[in-house]
């Protein structure tokens, strides 16, 4: 029998306060996107400031939720077999009520209220299909769910979250990176150095080594290996609304009769903004996340970047109206930003100390 829950009036949420970022702060994201685990000294040297100043703007962006350092992993390395996306139509007066279940579960890594077809939008990650069967019938439970469809995700093949912000403040250019989907042998050492990555992302091989018991040297070049294979990366993950990018979608994507599936998907890839593209099951060939910084970059993105592949027949999109993060580093460690904070905050800027 379903739950007798009562609906809660979803109050009108303010704008997060945005942090007023100098240009130094750009540049400190930029270095640690490509390497998020990279020495201050390195970082200082590039930057051509101190060592303290690179340190305390660090701290300052970390406390701010501009940025996170978090390990970017193909799911399945981290034993989570089971990965779909789920689009659901909620009934308004149960909208709040349904967010604050949905956010309490540990299969869910974030959603999204959006407009289109389906008012939220939920990413999942099961250890079995078992697991993602059960989370389905509990969710079809929830009082005001009134339908709901399930793409299981077939394959990662693009997973990025790499906005290089150079030149032109806000702007974001593809870069290379990433990690890509391949059979990759791991064992309970690597997932165990992995977890200790989601917790922080810049601990020390030292430190690490004797939380697990192993040897410095042994998480070093466990480390090495996974980056080299391109199953593991350590970034800067950015929060796109403190970083100026405003306008964030995800798009389903129909490709033409006879496009070959993976070729596009590297297409896509090129794409600035395009953070993450996936196969997966049911009506769409592709799914991606698209961030920029307002409504008229998206816009010409859509006909410009993405209607100018010509593999791509049809795309619908899903504008993001809210993002609600469960952690820093999301259910998987793939690099989703942080928790957005539950406090009621004012649409204005503060500065960073």
């Amino acid at each position: 029998m379903a739950e007798a829950l009562q609906p809660t009036i979803l109050e009108p949420v303010p704008a997060e306060i945005s942090p007023q970022l100098e240009d130094l702060d750009y540049a400190l994201f930029g270095e640690l996107q490509r390497d998020g685990r990279a020495a201050f000294t390195t970082v200082a040297a590039r930057l051509e400031v101190s060592e303290a100043q690179v340190r305390r703007r660090f701290k300052a962006l970390v406390d701010a939720d501009v940025f996170a350092i978090a390990p970017i992993a193909n799911p399945r390395v981290l034993g989570l077999d089971q990965l779909a996306c789920m689009g659901l139509v909620v009934r308004g007066p149960y909208m709040a009520t349904v967010i604050e279940r949905l956010l309490a579960m540990p299969e869910v890594s974030f959603l999204v209220v959006t407009s289109g077809e389906f008012n939220l939008i939920v990413e999942v990650g099961c250890v079995s299909s078992d697991e993602l069967y059960e989370f389905v019938l509990t969710l079809r439970r929830l009082p005001g769910v009134t339908s709901s469809e399930t793409f299981v995700y077939l394959n990662v093949l693009h997973q990025r979250y790499q906005w290089m912000l150079e030149g032109e403040r806000g702007s974001i250019t593809s870069g290379r990176g990433g990690v890509i989907e391949r059979s990759v042998e791991i064992d309970a050492h690597d997932s165990a150095i992995i977890g200790e990555l989601q917790r922080d992302g810049r601990a020390s091989f030292r430190d690490i080594g004797r939380r697990l018991g192993l040897s410095e040297r042994t998480v070093s070049s466990r480390y090495t290996r996974l980056v080299e294979e391109s199953a593991l990366q350590v970034i800067a993950v950015g929060n796109p609304q403190h970083l100026g990018f405003r306008a964030v979608a995800w798009l389903g994507i129909t490709l033409s009769e006879g496009a070959d599936l993976e070729y596009s998907a590297g297409l896509l890839s090129q794409v600035a903004g395009l953070d993450y593209v996936v196969v997966p099951s049911g009506r769409y060939d592709l799914l991606s996340e698209l961030v920029c910084r307002d409504s008229e970059e998206l816009l010409a993105t859509l006909d410009n970047e993405v209607g100018g592949v010509t593999e791509v027949a049809h795309v619908d999109t899903f504008m993001c109206l809210r993002m609600l993060y469960k952690s820093n580093a999301g259910a998987w460690g793939a690099g989703r930003s942080l928790a957005m904070s539950p406090r009621n905050r004012r649409g204005r800027t503060r500065r960073l100390p």
